[in-house]
């Protein structure tokens, strides 16, 4: 089965792929692209290859920011705006990150892949917090490398940092215990 939310043409909340009963991982990207019920981008399609052969049923996946765009800048822009008062995208990026929280702490395994294009520290941390603190449980969180600063690597990292398709996850932050 494969799904998607998207509140509004250029909002995503959420994109899913199941293939059978078990195990279930939660990805945490930085902003999603236009990958939906019916159409996979190139990270879906590694996601869908590395979850089946690490023995997952399927995934959820988020992102620190709702806003759809293959561009970071693109993004970027439009977070800043949303936190600094654009209502409609601020009750968005906020419900975002509920959402985010609420998926995550409903798998079996959290992943996290936003690279260094996450700029603002302070977001990042709020929904990280979201995740790993509160209401049980409190996941850690797993990826697939980390870029020079610490930062965990997207799958389509360019370069030196292209991750292999089969790489083992590694832990990259433990789970807060209150």
């Amino acid at each position: 089965m494969r799904s998607a939310y998207f509140p509004s043409p250029d909002v995503r909340v959420r994109l899913s792929r199941d293939w059978g009963e078990g195990k279930r991982a939660f990805i945490l990207g930085c902003n999603p692209s236009n990958a939906g019920a019916d159409k996979d981008d190139n990270t879906s399609k590694w996601w869908n290859r590395w979850f089946e052969h690490w023995g997952f049923a399927g995934y959820d996946a988020g992102n620190l920011s709702p806003f759809v765009t293959s561009s970071p800048a693109e993004n970027k822009a439009r977070v800043k705006r949303a936190l600094n008062g654009e209502w409609a995208d601020r009750d968005m990026i906020f419900a975002n990150r509920a959402a985010v929280a609420k998926m995550a702490k409903r798998a079996d395994q959290v992943f996290v892949c936003f690279g260094n294009i996450a700029w603002d520290d302070d977001w990042t941390e709020s929904v990280l917090e979201e995740i790993q603190r509160g209401v049980e449980p409190w996941p850690d969180l797993w990826c697939w490398g980390t870029t020079k600063s610490g930062a965990p690597i997207h799958p389509m990292a360019r370069g030196k940092h292209r991750i292999d398709p089969l790489q083992p996850a590694i832990l990259w932050r433990k789970g807060a215990k209150q």
